[in-house]
């Protein structure tokens, strides 16, 4: 039989997995029909927007405030 190298055993180790991956996502992609309907549209409520932009103040009041940037304190409801 003949000597394969160790540069090349690693080689095809890769390539195996390589096309093992590649067959496995296609046929995924196949079963589900090419991933449609995965996304969602989020529309976050109110509420919610409300509360992130509240957050959103008040991480930049602080970042404002570590490095002693004069701002309006003025948190204005949205």
């Amino acid at each position: 039989m003949a000597y394969i190298g160790d540069a090349a055993v690693i080689f095809f180790v890769i390539l195996g997995c390589v096309m093992l991956t590649l067959s496995g996502y296609s046929t995924h992609y196949l079963m589900t029909n090419g991933f449609y309907g995965l996304e969602r549209d989020f529309d976050p409520t109110a509420e919610q927007r409300v509360y992130m932009r509240q957050l959103r103040l008040r991480d930049l009041h602080w970042m404002a405030r570590d490095n002693r940037v004069k701002t309006d304190d003025s948190q204005s409801a949205v």
